[in-house]
C-alpha cells in the first residue's frame, strides 16, 4: 500500500493527461474523423439479434452485403443469442451502450492483469486496433478480458474452462487458448471447458435451432471465400506476394503448427506466460480472416510479461501506419506482421519472474496437505 502511495505522489501532470487526453482523443477519432460509429454492431450484430427477436434467420445475407465485411454474422449461436436483448433497444442506443462496454473492457482488462502504471492505460487506448475495436464495435475487445479472467483465474479449473468455453463459442478462432491450457497441464480445466462448451452450443443452437448449423456454416464460409485477400492474415499476404490461395493456406498451416508446437514447449517449461503469448500469435495466424481489431488480443500477454511502460509497447505503436478497413497495401501488411513478430521475439528473449513461478494445481495441494498429515502422524509417533 505504501509503494502505491509513492507511486501515486510521483506521477507526473503528463501521466494525467495522457491517462484522460487518451480515450477522448479517439472517440474524437472514431466520430469527427473517421464519421462511422460501430458499423458492426449495427450492421451486423444488432440486425441478427433482431432477426433472431422476430424468429428468422440471422444467416440470411447476400452476396454483396457479405463483400462488404461488415454486413454479415458469421458467427455460432451464441452470438446471436447474446445480442437479441440490444435489439430491444433503438439502434443507436443498443450501439452507444455496446461501445461503451467495449470501451471500459481495455480499462478493465488491465485492472484485471493488476497493471498499476498508469502510462499503459493510456498507451492500450492509444493502440490502433483498439481504436478499430471501438469503431467497428466488434466484440474482440470484450474477448480480451475474457483472455485476461482466464490467465487471473487460470489454477481454478471450472471458472478458466467455463471462461473459454465461452470465449470459443463467442469467436471459435480463440481455440489456442484451450491448447494453452494442455501445454500447461491445466487437465481439468481443459476438461470443463469441453464439457461446458459442448452443453453451451447445444443449448444455444436448440434456441437457434438446429436447422441454422448448415446456413451458418455456408455463410462462413461465403465470407471466407470473399473476403481472403483483405486484412493482414496469412493468406492476404501471401496474395498480395503473387502466391495464390493454396500457397497461402499451406504457408498457414506449417506456421500454425509450428507455433502449435512452440506453445506446447514453453507451457512444459512452466514458462506459462511465454506459452500464453505464443498461443495468442496462434490465434492471429490460423485465422483464415485477420483484422486489425484482432492485435488487441495482444495487450494481455503484454501486461502480463511488461507490466510497465517498454520498448515493446511503444513498438506496438508503429501500427498507427497500418489503417484497418479494406484497405490495406502489401507493405502495410509486412509492416504489421513484422511488427509483431518483433514484438514477440523481443518479449521472449528476457524471462519474466511470472515464468519462474510453477502453478500450483489442486492435486499438487491435496499431495502436500498429505504429505504433512503423514510427516506430523510420524512425528507424534516418534514423540511417544
Amino acid at each position: 500500500m505504501n509503494l502505491a502511495r509513492r507511486q501515486l505522489r510521483q506521477r507526473s501532470p503528463l501521466d494525467d493527461a495522457l491517462y484522460v487526453l487518451a480515450p477522448v482523443f479517439t472517440l474524437v477519432e472514431l466520430i469527427i474523423v473517421r464519421h462511422s460509429f460501430a458499423v458492426d454492431f449495427e450492421h451486423a450484430y444488432w440486425v441478427a439479434g433482431q432477426r433472431l427477436l422476430h424468429g428468422a434467420s440471422p444467416y440470411a445475407w447476400t452476396h454483396a452485403q457479405i463483400a462488404s465485411a461488415v454486413n454479415a454474422f458469421p458467427y455460432p449461436a451464441l452470438p446471436a443469442i447474446v445480442f437479441v436483448p440490444f435489439a430491444l433497444l433503438p439502434k443507436t442506443v443498443a450501439a452507444s451502450i455496446w461501445v461503451a462496454l467495449q470501451m471500459g473492457s481495455v480499462a478493465v482488462t488491465l485492472r484485471v492483469l493488476q497493471v498499476r502504471d498508469r502510462r499503459l492505460y493510456a498507451l492500450a487506448f492509444l493502440w490502433w486496433p483498439v481504436i478499430i475495436g471501438w469503431q467497428t464495435g466488434n466484440m474482440t475487445l470484450l474477448l480480451g478480458l475474457g483472455l485476461a479472467l482466464v490467465w487471473r483465474h487460470r489454477n481454478r479449473p471450472l471458472v478458466a474452462g467455463l471462461l473459454t468455453a465461452v470465449m470459443i463459442s463467442l469467436k471459435p478462432f480463440v481455440w489456442p487458448i484451450g491448447l494453452w491450457l494442455l501445454a500447461t497441464r491445466r487437465w481439468r480445466a481443459a476438461g470443463w471447458a469441453v464439457a461446458t462448451g459442448a452443453a453451451l452450443n447445444l443449448a444455444a443452437w436448440a434456441i437457434v435451432g438446429f436447422g441454422q448449423v448448415r446456413p451458418y456454416i455456408h455463410l462462413a464460409s461465403e465470407v471466407t471465400d470473399a473476403l481472403y485477400r483483405d486484412g493482414y492474415g496469412v493468406i492476404a499476404i501471401a496474395v498480395r506476394l503473387g502466391a495464390g490461395r493454396t500457397a497461402g493456406t499451406a504457408a498457414l498451416v506449417v506456421l500454425a503448427a509450428a507455433l502449435a508446437v512452440a506453445c506446447i514447449w514453453f507451457g512444459r517449461r512452466r514458462r506459462e506466460a511465454a506459452a500464453l503469448l505464443i498461443a495468442v500469435d496462434l490465434m492471429l495466424v490460423a485465422s483464415p480472416l485477420l483484422w486489425n481489431h484482432y492485435f488487441e488480443l495482444l495487450i494481455v500477454p503484454f501486461a502480463i510479461l511488461r507490466p510497465r511502460a517498454s520498448r515493446e509497447w511503444l513498438l506496438a505503436l508503429i501500427v498507427w501506419l497500418c489503417p484497418g478497413g479494406l484497405q490495406e497495401t502489401t507493405w502495410e501488411t509486412l509492416l504489421f506482421a513484422v511488427a509483431v513478430v518483433a514484438v514477440t521475439w523481443l518479449l521472449l528473449r528476457r524471462r519474466s519472474p511470472l515464468d519462474e513461478q510453477r502453478p500450483i494445481a489442486i492435486s499438487d495441494e491435496r499431495r502436500a496437505g498429505q504429505a504433512y498429515v503423514l510427516a506430523t502422524a510420524q512425528g507424534g509417533e516418534r514423540a511417544g
